[in-house]
């Protein structure tokens, strides 16, 4: 059976033999920048934006890749575009770029390299999230909070994310099927463990500020998609009030682009799924990609 490749450390191998050191720092401390992007029509979206966001992580966290950002994105897309064959047309990818600092020779960390650069990609899982769009998801406040900028920036990606992780657990030990919804050190909203939140009201469009949420490149495909539309957006402290007050909410992130949420820890929000707001900027990002992304997901619902 056919194999995807990966790109690693200069070479292209099959998946299966994408691998790394045991004493690789990614593994022993979670010493990784990474992004993740997807295709649309087998076309990479936004595939700079993604590269650019992963060198301003790896420039936070002091790790040179050894590649320019032209070199990153052209490798990407050979790795999409040699994996194409594997796909049949409803399909897409998604892309990843990983970088650690490399092996660990030393407590000092300054002192080890050259890093390791992994770059691959996988089918969208697109039954995974489906059904989301036509009844929406639930989101959970679990009691673990967001990271606080005072110990790492919070756009940076980075793979020390036990706190997310341990997030979702507990949204999910709630409700096998339910999103964690994060809060900051302050009872604010802040975000899924890798999705940016958004809740209408009054026409308006809601999401927390940028200091304690990752700059997400969907949410900032929401910001003009809104304006384009002539929804008005505000940033700021919102709380948990604000999200059963809420009309409509939705998450933003790389493969649904947009999901819409039905409830919040129990509690059904009034609009129908997708609420009005929503529907507008599903409808205007499938057009701007030329993919009706609801649609394609629920053709792989069984």
């Amino acid at each position: 059976m056919p194999e995807r490749v990966a790109y690693i450390n200069g070479k292209m191998v099959p998946e299966s033999q994408a691998t790394v050191s045991i004493f690789d720092r990614g593994f022993l401390f979670g010493d990784v920048g990474y992004d993740v992007g997807r295709t649309f029509a087998h076309k990479p979206f936004k595939l700079e934006a993604h590269t650019a966001r992963l060198l301003r992580t790896l420039k936070y966290m002091r790790i040179d890749p050894g590649l320019s950002a032209q070199e990153i994105s052209k490798l990407s897309l050979q790795v999409i575009e040699a994996n194409l064959p594997l796909l049949d047309s409803q399909e897409d990818y998604t892309f990843h770029q990983r970088v650690s600092r490399g092996l660990y020779t030393t407590d000092n960390p300054l002192a080890g390299g050259p890093a390791t650069v992994i770059l691959y990609c996988q089918p969208v899982k697109f039954a995974s999230f489906a059904r989301g769009y036509t009844e929406g998801i639930h989101l959970v406040t679990p009691s673990v909070r967001r990271t606080p900028p005072q110990c790492i920036d919070p756009r940076v990606k980075i793979h020390n994310k036990a706190n997310h992780i341990l997030a979702d657990i507990e949204a999910k030990l709630v409700d096998p099927k339910a999103y964690s919804l994060m809060l900051d050190v302050n009872g604010h909203l802040a975000e899924n463990s890798s999705a940016n939140v958004f809740l209408v009201r009054e026409g308006k469009l809601l999401t927390p500020g940028k200091l304690f949420v990752l700059e997400g490149i969907s949410r900032e495909m929401v910001f003009k998609l809104a304006r384009d539309l002539g929804i008005p957006i505000e940033e700021g402290e919102l709380t948990p009030y604000d999200l059963y007050m809420a009309e409509e909410a939705f998450l933003t992130t790389t493969s649904p682009c947009i999901l819409p949420a039905s409830k919040v820890n129990g509690v059904p929000l009034p609009r129908k799924v997708p609420g009005p707001i929503t529907q507008k900027l599903l409808s205007a990002w499938s057009a701007l990609v030329g993919v009706d992304i609801v649609q394609q997901a629920l053709r792989h619902l069984k």
